[in-house]
């Protein structure tokens, strides 16, 4: 048995006379498909786009909804949004980026009413990036944008995948040449290969914490022989020189014989089958780091295999030493619980875009550490022929992780909501929750969704002004019978972060926006909201 791993390709897309190289990123989702390589049309592989870090235009904004690409017409996805500490009208906010290379920024200083965007985020013009994350550091005076970043050899290979993080001294409108955190080894078939994916980063901005000014990362290194997947653990590396230079990277993900009871390869009882980490800073300088986890056999139902679960380890001593990783949830999302996709990644029923079941962690100021996530326990599962109700959950710890509450609800409307977001409102101390919703008949068109309040309470407010159409696509097409236009891909994740003003700042992808090449289809764009 195989856990997925990492397939990467570079291609290029043809339109109206209009060529353009792009990167496209098939990671795995917490243990499910075989990485899959995912285009966005019928092309042929070509080496990545050239390009500079350099401003490339200005975004107007566009009233409730405001579309924050403005320098040409191809994908943008995986958004995230991060609001300076010290200014709630200083927003930065980034994403994958198909039209020219790597990430793309969005930086604006008067809360939304221009952006101006550019690309940002590669080691050297032979490289390219994903994964687009931003942190603002306010001891240092500096905004760091962490990413991948890797090449191709000439079959084709990805190598090298390094996690890496770009300074920028002027509030995100430049970025310096990025510092490499932690270097990736080899190429997909070589007899050893280390790609590094899903780096997460923040910053302890809190000035009685005696690691103020700390900025962490984290990611999961994929380790393979000769193209076959071996582990997946998480590291961490933190800067305490506003990114100039980084401590050591050391692995976090720990062991636990009793969750983590599957191996694929090593010593038993480690939990080094993970993806999607994503740390948070409590008040007290404690820093939490959740990742999804495929070890745990007991959750598996007869006949499957692969249900994730979600494990938290933490450090106290600012990364110095972490605890042993303990159970947060058991997830329904194994082999037989969600439909496969062209790709041979879950998807949603009557759709092909490929979901996952990761969402992400948020401490109040209390120390109460939040985690929402999502999967199909409600739809029909543990079967040949799964349907979806997915639906999406939110749990807290108010002891350190120690013990976590039921999930409770985001929406208990009916039909599919996914990739959701938390973040807490420091005004009030609620929560907020961004989130996708299909609607209560599953219908072919998705709007956005903030739901705010506390668990078991929460009120929902749909920020999309329009609905997107992800089975009508101009990129990313399946090509199949009866979804031709279906996209397969339209990130991993969205966005959502709150200002000390108490306003809700949230990004996602977007797919209203007709394209100008093929009548009847929709392009993929990120769009901010301001509540």
């Amino acid at each position: 048995m195989t856990k997925a791993r990492l397939g990467l390709l570079v291609l290029v897309v043809m339109g109206v006379g209009l060529f353009f190289a792009a990167t496209v990123r098939a990671e795995p989702p917490g243990g499910e498909g075989e990485g899959e390589k995912t285009s966005l049309a019928p092309s042929k592989a070509n080496k990545p786009a050239k390009h500079g870090w350099l401003f490339e235009c200005t975004a107007p904004s566009g009233g409730l909804n405001t579309t924050l690409d403005c320098d040409d017409p191809f994908p943008n996805n995986e958004p995230n949004i991060v609001v300076d500490p010290t200014n709630p009208q200083h927003l930065i906010s980034s994403s994958n980026d198909y039209g020219s290379c790597c990430d793309e920024y969005y930086t604006t200083f008067n809360a939304g009413a221009t952006w101006s965007t550019g690309n940002m985020s590669v080691e050297d013009s032979s490289r390219t990036g994903s994964d687009p994350v931003t942190s603002f550091d306010v001891k240092h005076h500096v905004a760091l944008h962490s990413s991948l970043n890797y090449t191709f050899n000439d079959d084709g290979e990805a190598c090298d995948g390094d996690v890496v993080v770009s300074p920028s001294h002027d509030g995100g409108l430049s970025w310096q040449k990025p510092v490499v955190v932690f270097s990736g080894q080899g190429c997909d078939l070589d007899p050893t290969q280390v790609f590094n994916d899903k780096e997460w980063i923040t910053t302890d901005n809190n000035p009685s914490s005696k690691f103020y000014g700390r900025t962490y990362v984290t990611w999961s290194a994929f380790v393979s022989h000769n193209g076959e997947y071996a582990s997946s653990a998480i590291f961490e590396s933190h800067s305490d020189s506003g990114g100039h230079s980084w401590s050591k990277a050391k692995e976090i993900s720990g062991a636990n014989s009793a969750i983590c009871i599957f191996q694929e390869d090593g010593p038993a009882g480690v939990c080094d089958e993970d993806q999607f980490s994503n740390p948070a800073v409590a008040p007290d300088g404690t820093v939490y780091v959740a990742f999804e986890n495929s070890q745990n056999t007991a959750l598996w139902e007869p006949g499957e295999i692969n249900d994730d679960q979600y494990l938290i380890v933490k450090s106290t001593d600012g990364g110095a030493t972490w605890s042993s990783p303990r159970f947060v949830v058991g997830l329904e999302d194994g082999s037989r619980d969600y439909p496969i996709n062209d790709d041979g990644r879950q998807t949603l029923t009557g759709y092909q875009v490929r979901v996952n079941s990761a969402g992400n962690i948020a401490v109040d100021a209390s120390g109460k550490v939040y985690l929402v996530f999502d999967d199909n326990r409600n739809g029909a599962h543990d079967s040949a022929n799964p349907v979806t109700n997915i639906d999406t959950f939110v749990t807290s710890s108010a002891n350190g992780g120690t013990t976590w509450t039921s999930p409770a609800l985001v929406d208990t409307g009916a039909g599919d909501q996914w990739f959701p977001w938390i973040d807490v409102n420091p005004l009030n101390g609620r929560i907020g929750i961004l989130y996708h919703d299909r609607g209560a008949s599953n219908g072919p068109t998705y709007n956005t969704a903030l739901a705010e309040g506390a668990p078991g309470s929460l009120v929902k407010t749909v920020l999309s002004t329009a609905p997107s159409n992800p089975t009508l696509s101009e990129f990313f097409q399946a090509g199949i019978p009866g979804c031709e236009f279906c996209a397969l891909f339209h990130g991993d994740y969205i966005g959502l972060a709150y200002g000390s003003d108490g306003h809700a700042n949230a990004t996602w992808t977007d797919m209203r926006v007709p394209s100008p090449f093929t009548p009847g289809l929709f392009l993929q764009f990120i769009d901010y909201a301001r509540k």
